[in-house]
């Protein structure tokens, strides 16, 4: 049986959650990665997304020190969401106020990780801690690494081979390279690799079609990953999060095809994001889709991209755009488990008058033409067995 049929006990009334910045209820942190960006002004602002088993999240506050000093301005409510039944995510947005040029190290820490990982040789209760850093020039805005963690797919299906992407872009003129330090666990999970040069994450059917549920009876918090986003400038966003592994009899959760877009800045971009649930192409309306945005912008645009929930279909009007890749991304339920779909648009220069069609056959496949560009899934899912 998947780790996902067993149910969470509810929590006793009257049990308050701890508050930001104060230690995590033991047993509950599955994972994180805290997003610094800067402003000419040296406003900091750092964005953590953060994962805890449900009813027991606690969120993760974010320290920083180093360059020429840094002072806290805010600290935002936390945000938590549950429209994942594996977890809950937490939001913490905090800024401070940078003293001048430098390396600024951002970090938060607490006590414990989730019971039960596979990939520990013993208890994985354990203290964890999380870090970034970002390098700051004294005058410039920087972004150097836009990354939105809820867009990696925990699910993997036994048998079956993962194939995943941290889906994290570079700010202007910066790239980025990755790897999988061990960030506090012991080993990665069996198999699992991180591309160094894309980000892009893999697993073989082999080692997949060997993972066990949580040896705990934790849902959804089976294997231990983490790794390293650097950016070229010397920044850095470390990443921890847990695979979910299942059979292809449970309640699999939907997959999004992602797209990928080349087109010339000008141009106006349409095409349509499809999806599968439990293996099986969906019809509009099955699935609920929610607009997440743009992440990634690297300059201006004189238009924003336009989401329709209903029909699934992305609008652009690239005019005014600066060249260079965006990131838009939409998230689709089945009122249970979820899946993030990306949307890449990779622009160039040139007079991009005119649309980029959608393509026109080949959905239920999973690719097509689209431009210049392709579409792809990020889980090859195998048919019910």
């Amino acid at each position: 049986m998947s780790s996902r049929r067993f149910k969470l006990a509810s929590i006793a009334a009257g049990v308050a959650l701890a508050i930001v910045g104060t230690a995590a209820q033991a047993s509950h942190f599955r994972g994180a990665a805290m997003i610094p960006t800067v402003d000419a002004s040296g406003l900091l602002t750092v964005t953590t997304t953060s994962f805890w088993r449900n009813g027991a999240a606690t969120g993760v506050s974010a320290f920083v020190s180093g360059g020429g000093g840094a002072t806290n301005v805010s600290t935002a409510p936390r945000i938590d969401s549950t429209a994942d039944s594996r977890f809950t995510k937490s939001t913490n947005v905090q800024t401070y106020r940078l003293n001048g040029a430098g390396t600024y190290n951002i970090t938060g820490s607490s006590c414990c990780r989730v019971e039960g990982i596979n990939n520990w040789s013993g208890s994985s209760s354990v203290s964890w801690t999380m870090n970034s850093t970002i390098v700051w020039d004294g005058v410039s805005a920087k972004t150097p690494i836009l990354f939105n963690f809820s867009a990696v797919q925990p699910e993997v299906v036994r048998g079956v081979a993962y194939s995943g992407n941290l889906g994290a872009v570079g700010g202007a003129g910066i790239t980025l390279s990755y790897n999988q330090v061990l960030n506090g666990i012991p080993a990665q999970p069996p198999g699992f690799t991180v591309n160094a040069a894309t980000g892009a994450l893999s697993i073989s059917a082999a080692n997949t079609a060997a993972y066990l549920d949580n040896s705990a009876g934790n849902p959804g918090a089976d294997y231990a990953f983490s790794g390293n986003i650097l950016a070229s400038d010397g920044s850095s966003v470390e990443f921890d999060w847990l695979f979910d592994a299942v059979s292809t009899a449970s309640n699999n959760a939907p997959a999004v095809n992602d797209v990928i877009i080349n087109a010339l800045v000008g141009s106006s971009v349409n095409t349509t994001l499809t999806a599968a649930d439990d293996g099986l192409p969906t019809p509009p309306g099955a699935l609920t889709w929610t607009d997440i945005g743009l992440i990634s912008p690297q300059g201006s645009c004189s238009f924003l991209p336009s989401f329709n929930t209903t029909t699934q279909a992305l609008t652009w009007n690239t005019t005014g755009c600066a060249i260079g890749s965006y990131i838009y991304q939409v998230q689709v339920s089945d009122s249970s488990l979820t899946d993030v779909g990306i949307i890449t648009v990779n622009l160039a220069a040139g007079n991009g008058g005119g649309n980029v069609p959608e393509p026109a056959t080949l959905y239920l496949l999973g690719f097509g033409v689209l431009g210049l560009g392709v579409m792809s899934r990020r889980r090859k899912m195998s048919g019910k067995s």
